[in-house]
């Protein structure tokens, strides 16, 4: 756990006042950033302005928040107004500890400020001036807040124990946050990896301030409504034992008339543009509840809870959400963040092995296109992989989000380096495809997408032969499957329609090292009708 609990949020929210009792508590020393820098420089903050200017103080607070952050000794921090408006700091708070918000509603904050009506920027107002100067206030500073881990409301109805237990409580929770998905167009969220951690899941939602308690729905398969009843159970309590829409299981109730069924659902019970979508199933549905939650009112807030080892580390990270169209695969759909990634690994318990081997494939395909070194610990530890050992699943999970988190951060849309992750995927589409999307699931299709691809590159020449062998062994060594006999010219027929095509153009994510792959167009038919014997004739 990071060590540092910084605390930030408006005037009068009880950041010095609750960040000394929690230091009490947990017998840390307490530091007011303001306070210190005041205590370094021999001024007050107003002389520092009047004399030095903003931006000596704000270079003194960087030092002052540096200092603190290198320092091994956990300490309770209570921020300044304006230390998040300097990347540098954000950045050192994050690396270091946990950054919490206060906050209180306007009416609150301004019947305390006006207790003493001290307060510079607010000093010498009505009541009504007071009130109206917060607002906007917080409204202008909004962005600031919303860097924070998570946030506590600072109530007049709450003890101030009371406050810190669930500070505590919370921080918890936190304890699981494994790391962040930054994407290019902005924004940031987090995933967790941990055991048993759904149960807690109020933490998360009141901490992230998502939707109004009445105002959650989880959506689910009907598969997982069985098999996870249970957990369900759970995740539907922790959100204030809101309602559960369950669309059919299966890929081909990947549609836009089930989803349809999901607005109706809506619609009808009044959710609003406040509403917050937890979704807890595989990728099917979250694919199907985050288009929704991308469309439904132009946009609400969504959760997701994945259910799969596929959907740990594919689908519910990255944003791309869609729906199947009869001519494509995910041909209708958006780029739409969710806004938390939960990865309880005790959902896998129930987990069949041929779907636990569909998410391996995705795994093995980070190592591939990404980190040959995360490949060789595969390589190594095959036998823990596939008796799901839990320290090792929890590396892959980790190591897999965070090479996706990395290309998604570089190119959120896929107009460059997020390519990439389509290894394996133009083959194995037009496999599904052709099977009618029932005999094999997703994973193993882009497993067997894998192996067509790198005899592509083989035969182009960019790819030594030795690097498919060790590519294929793991595969094999896991207990993939080898073969599908595919018809070439259906299967030329459907990557044409792939949406990774582009206008006039075949696209294909070739392997070139164990580690690193390199966009080619325009293969010529007659190598990519060769690279399908890859899967038709391999030896055993």
């Amino acid at each position: 756990m990071k060590q540092h609990i910084f605390f930030t949020g408006f005037m009068a929210s009880g950041k010095s006042r609750t960040g000394r009792a929690l230091a009490e508590r947990l017998n840390w020393p307490f530091v007011d950033t303001d306070s210190l820098i005041v205590e370094k420089a021999g001024k007050t903050i107003s002389e520092i302005f009047e004399q030095e200017g903003e931006a000596a103080f704000r270079a003194k607070e960087k030092e002052v928040i540096t200092e603190i952050c290198n320092n091994e000794t956990p300490h309770v921090v209570s921020l300044g107004g304006g230390a998040l408006t300097q990347a540098e700091n954000i950045q050192a708070i994050r690396k270091s500890g946990t950054l919490i918000r206060l906050w209180a509603k306007p009416e609150i904050l301004s019947e305390r400020i006006g207790r003493k009506n001290t307060r510079p920027l607010l000093a010498n107002l009505t009541d009504e001036e007071r009130l109206a100067k917060i607002k906007a206030m917080l409204k202008d500073r909004e962005s600031n807040y919303a860097l924070a881990d998570f946030s506590v409301e600072s109530t007049n109805d709450y003890t101030e124990k009371h406050v810190i237990e669930k500070i505590l409580h919370m921080r918890n929770f936190w304890s699981h946050h494994a790391l962040d998905v930054c994407p290019s167009s902005g924004g940031r969220y987090p995933i967790f990896i941990g055991r048993n951690i759904i149960p807690d899941a109020a933490s998360l939602l009141e901490g992230l301030r998502l939707a109004p308690s009445n105002d959650f729905l989880v959506c689910t398969d009907t598969t997982i409504a069985k098999v996870q009843s249970e957990m369900l159970a759970q995740l539907r309590g922790q959100a204030g034992r809101c309602p559960v829409f369950k669309f059919q299981a299966g890929e081909r109730n990947k549609t836009l008339h089930n989803l349809n069924q999901l607005f109706s659902f809506l619609l009808h019970r009044n959710y609003t543009r406040k509403s917050c979508l937890l979704q807890f199933s595989g990728g099917v549905v979250g694919d199907m509840a985050g288009f929704g939650a991308a469309t439904y009112q132009r946009g609400i807030s969504f959760i997701q809870f994945p259910t799969t080892l596929l959907s740990m580390v594919d689908s519910s990270v990255g944003g791309k959400v869609a729906v199947n169209h009869p001519e494509g695969k995910n041909m209708i759909g958006a780029f739409y963040q969710p806004k938390a990634v939960v990865c309880d690994l005790a959902v896998l318990a129930t987990l069949p092995e041929n779907e636990y081997l569909a998410g391996l494939a995705e795994i093995v395909k980070y190592g591939v296109i990404y980190d040959e070194q995360f490949f060789t610990y595969m390589e190594n530890n095959i036998d823990a992989i596939k008796k799901h050992d839990d320290q090792v699943l929890k590396h892959l999970i980790f190591r897999s989000c965070e090479i996706k988190a990395e290309v998604v951060g570089i190119d959120e849309k896929e107009s460059g380096l997020r390519a990439i992750l389509n290894y394996g995927h133009t083959f194995g589409h037009a496999i599904e495809k052709l099977t009618g999307y029932n005999m094999f699931s997703h994973g193993i299709a882009v497993s067997l997408g894998m192996r067509v691809a790198a005899r592509t590159a083989v035969l182009l020449g960019i790819l030594p032969a030795e690097a498919e062998s060790r590519q294929n062994a793991l595969l094999n060594a896991l207990g993939f499957p080898k073969h599908y006999n595919v018809d070439t010219e259906k299967a030329w027929d459907a990557m044409g329609v792939d949406k990774k095509a582009e206008k006039g153009t075949r696209v294909y994510i070739l392997l070139t090292e164990i580690g690193k792959v390199k966009k080619v167009c325009n293969v010529d038919k007659n190598i990519i009708q060769q690279a399908w014997d890859a899967i038709r004739a391999m030896e055993n």
